[in-house]
């Protein structure tokens, strides 16, 4: 239960207290329940979309998009801006990681904020409401996945190297089961399950690209790999949906 605190007080912008001292061993058990991070997120985006009771699909998609900045807190977008300007500055791996660790942003971060806003609020508008739930369940277990097979990149001690040195075979397999059982029992069509698994190549073959750059994974680079995934994963059900027309 503390784990499952600590988690929610650190990745949402929940009002929930965590009245116990912090310990990292509470922490790392935490890496357990990401995945239910994702889906209460996910619950929470669904709730928001029953306003489209009484407004229209495109100003309910707007609302959904802004909770989520909102409940995240921003946290993964920002790394998201940081690794596009570090990744796409054509630097080493040093100078690279010092430009995600520098505090402004740069063209390639606004670009990156501003495409993925876009895009997403796009592709929402043609998805039904129940992507929702599911959306960041799938954002949150790719990042433990793509922690699982990658080091720490920095040498100094970092805000993602508990979160990036604990993710290992047995979280990634408890995240999957967890998004397994959201996929089948609150969808029960392989269109998602398509989905899913097309998403998860992607992501390992964009962290292997993350790898090769800088040697690893950085707190940046997680939050940019759920924002990436999320923005793959619904494209995907839409361009499935489509073929299948």
């Amino acid at each position: 239960m503390k784990s499952l605190l600590l988690m929610l007080t650190f990745f949402t912008r929940l009002p929930i207290k965590y009245p116990f001292e912090y310990k990292e061993e509470d922490f790392i058990k935490g890496v357990n329940f990401v995945s239910l991070i994702g889906l209460t997120i996910g619950v929470l985006l669904w709730i928001i979309s029953f306003s489209s009771i009484y407004l229209k699909k495109p100003i309910t998609v707007l609302l959904i998009w802004l909770f989520y900045l909102w409940i995240t807190g921003g946290l993964h977008i920002d790394g998201l801006a940081d690794s596009f300007d570090g990744l796409f500055s054509n630097r080493d791996k040093e100078r690279i990681l010092e430009i995600m660790k520098d505090s402004r942003i740069g063209t390639f971060g606004v670009l990156a904020i501003i495409f993925t806003l876009i895009f997403n609020l796009v592709i929402s508008y043609y998805l039904d409401y129940k992507t929702f739930i599911i959306m960041p369940v799938i954002g949150r277990s790719c990042a433990v996945i793509a922690c699982s097979i990658s080091d720490y990149a920095r040498k100094e001690r970092g805000m993602g190297k508990g979160f990036i040195e604990n993710c290992e075979i047995k979280e990634v397999f408890f995240n999957l089961v967890i998004t397994g059982i959201v996929a089948l029992f609150v969808f029960n069509n392989y269109i998602f399950i398509l989905g899913i698994l097309l998403t998860f190549i992607i992501i390992l073959l964009l962290t292997n690209k993350i790898k090769s750059k800088i040697g690893g994974m950085t707190g940046d680079t997680v939050g940019a790999i759920i924002e990436v995934s999320q923005s793959i994963f619904i494209f995907s059900i839409y361009l499935i949906k489509e073929l299948m027309i």
